[in-house]
């Protein structure tokens, strides 16, 4: 996993919030700490899914929890990309 993937969807869950970038760790929940809705939450995906040209199905994001879920997920996912 690189920093510069974590930057990016850090950049993208700001934006989708509307939050300050620095308050945006990865180990924040994001229906706890972030107050994520489920408007935001298609929006947010919607926008990881522009941002990295992956598909982020819905049966396999229910298990994201943290803004650091979603790194490991677009990571596994390009990666799982990059082989075929």
């Amino acid at each position: 996993m690189t920093t510069n993937l974590q930057q990016r969807v850090t950049k993208i869950v700001s934006e989708v919030l509307n939050q300050n970038e620095s308050a945006i760790r990865l180990d924040v929940s994001l229906r706890d700490d972030l107050q994520i809705d489920s408007l935001h939450q298609m929006t947010l995906f919607i926008a990881l899914e522009d941002e990295f040209q992956l598909n982020m199905p819905p049966e396999e994001v229910t298990g994201i929890i943290t803004v650091n879920d979603i790194v490991d997920f677009i990571d596994k996912k390009l990666q799982e990309l990059s082989l075929t």
